[in-house]
């Protein structure tokens, strides 16, 4: 069996001692033997930089720094990456136990892809459920970040061959870069199995006006003027519609209803598993484990 591909998982951060331990444990707990992992901090002042020296033995590199903003941060990181393939995990975000192990011998059997991409289990901002949409569809990337970067590994050469991101984006860098990277011809290969578990309380969740004006930048690569802002209105209604019922505590029973209508039709539209937070994320795997059949195939 030949020695596994090396795998580089880039990590930025900023004041973030909530969370960044479990990020990295994520990472490190999977045991892959041909992993280097690079952290990126911004210059904290709130103790994550002490978590971080924590796990620097198993660090291949840590840099604290002031950047000018994510994409600056993992541009860094992306110069310093030698592995053949790169995953970007948000300081908030984790692995799921398989994560590695996965994309590794996927890569092994069929490295000509440019991009692999998994599925997100999604966290609520109060952290007291979590729910599994479909995997994300390449074709609806002209319209919405249908490719989730912490879930995505792209290829070394990916990045030598189209740069790096954008450096004028501070929220939809990642939206940015991978429908760049489509317009241009690169492969995407979806897998069908959960990589990632994705805080929804994180600033790509917030909204404002940057985002706003972000998405219209990253939008107008595909469209003109009009369409465009009509699609940044359906974007903002949906957004606060779903805040509102969210606030009401009735989006769960809209997610759910919408889930059961459309569940022959489940990849598009539906949930396909969910639960409740119960501590630390042991459960929750196991759970999605035994509830995905294709992981044992």
């Amino acid at each position: 069996m030949p020695y596994p591909a090396k795998i580089t998982v880039i990590t930025v951060c900023l004041n973030m001692a909530r969370t960044i331990e479990q990020t990295i444990k994520s990472v490190l707990d999977q045991k892959y033997p041909n992993l280097e992992y690079i952290v990126i901090d911004g210059g904290s002042s709130d103790g994550t930089l002490d978590i971080i020296k924590k796990y620097e033995d198993s660090l291949a590199r840590v840099v604290s720094e002031p950047d000018s903003g994510t994409s600056d941060a993992l541009n860094k990181g992306i110069r310093m990456a030698s592995g053949d393939i790169i995953g970007i995990l948000n300081a908030d975000d984790f692995y799921a136990p398989w994560t590695l192990e996965t994309v590794s011998r996927i890569y092994e059997n069929d490295p000509d892809w440019d991009v692999y991409f998994g599925k997100l289990v999604f966290i609520d901002s109060a952290e007291t459920c979590w729910k599994v949409l479909p995997l994300g569809s390449v074709n609806r990337i002209t319209d919405c970040m249908s490719i989730p970067i912490p879930a995505g590994f792209l290829t070394k050469r990916t990045f030598d061959k189209w740069g790096l991101f954008d450096l004028s984006y501070k929220i939809a860098n990642d939206w940015d870069y991978m429908l760049k990277i489509y317009l241009d011809g690169a492969s995407f290969h979806p897998i069908d199995k959960v990589f990632t578990a994705f805080r929804s309380a994180g600033m790509s969740s917030k909204r404002s006006c940057r985002h706003w004006w972000e998405y219209y930048r990253v939008l107008s690569r595909s469209y003109g003027r009009s369409s465009t802002l009509l699609k940044i209105g359906k974007i903002i209604v949906k957004h606060y519609i779903s805040s509102l019922m969210q606030a009401t505590g009735t989006y769960g029973i809209y997610a759910r209803l919408r889930g059961r209508k459309n569940w022959n039709n489940w990849r598009n539209w539906g949930i396909e598993l969910s639960g409740d937070c119960t501590g630390d994320a042991t459960s929750m795997w196991d759970a999605i484990n035994a509830g995905d059949n294709s992981f044992h195939q």
